[in-house]
């Protein structure tokens, strides 16, 4: 007699559950995340490292405020060399002088009291995405003309930092010596970003751009 097998949908297994101190465990482990988040999401995105040199490469996007701050922390040797990069101005352009925040940039720091022959604008093409790698870029042909120069500090703000840092890392020569001078704003706390408006977009704006900068940024 033929024996009929039928298959089955469903199958009875033992599985483990969290205790009560286990869910007590999770919840703590869930609260604790975003406080963390919090306490440690600014300090991290604005890196600071800044080296003992005389070369200062200048994102020429930072507002005069960032500028002021940064340079009498930069100022070093009587040879400090500045170094602004920056793509086309994004509104006015076709009023102003200047075609590029590297281009204006050059000129903010002449106003400030820099020598004009210490200040290397290094402008970058006009691009729709990846900024910031189009400038270190720039900056990488401009070292090839310029192989005496082997290291720099990146100057530019708060937690736009760690991104920069990050980017002109991966683009620029495995030899060159970059540090990093983050400058903290004045539009909000630092401390309590998460409490304005302009801080809370900041902060989670960059958190999002340096994780795109870490695993699908460009090469």
């Amino acid at each position: 007699m033929a024996v009929r097998i039928r298959p089955r949908l469903l199958v009875k297994k033992h599985i483990y559950v969290p205790t009560v101190l286990g869910w007590v465990l999770i919840l703590l482990c869930v609260c604790a995340l975003p406080l963390a988040a919090l306490r440690f999401a600014y300090p991290f995105l604005a890196y600071n490292r800044p080296n003992q040199t005389s070369v200062c490469i200048i994102e020429g996007w930072v507002p005069d405020q960032i500028l002021m701050e940064a340079l009498p922390a930069v100022m070093g040797a009587d040879d400090q060399l500045f170094v602004t990069t920056g793509g086309p101005l994004q509104l006015g352009h076709e009023l102003s002088r200047y075609r590029t925040y590297a281009e204006l940039t050059e000129a903010r720091l002449a106003k400030m009291g820099i020598d004009p022959e210490r200040i290397v604008a290094v402008p970058n093409k006009a691009v729709q995405r990846d900024r910031t790698h189009a400038a270190a870029l720039a900056v990488r042909e401009w070292l090839q003309k310029h192989p005496r120069v082997t290291g720099a500090n990146l100057v530019t703000k708060g937690p736009h930092a760690r991104r920069s840092f990050v980017i002109f890392k991966k683009v620029l020569p495995s030899s060159f010596e970059l540090g990093v001078c983050s400058v903290p704003p004045r539009g909000y706390d630092p401390q309590r970003w998460w409490a304005s408006s302009e801080g809370f977009r900041t902060v989670v704006s960059e958190a999002i751009a340096y994780t795109y900068a870490r695993i699908a940024g460009p090469d």
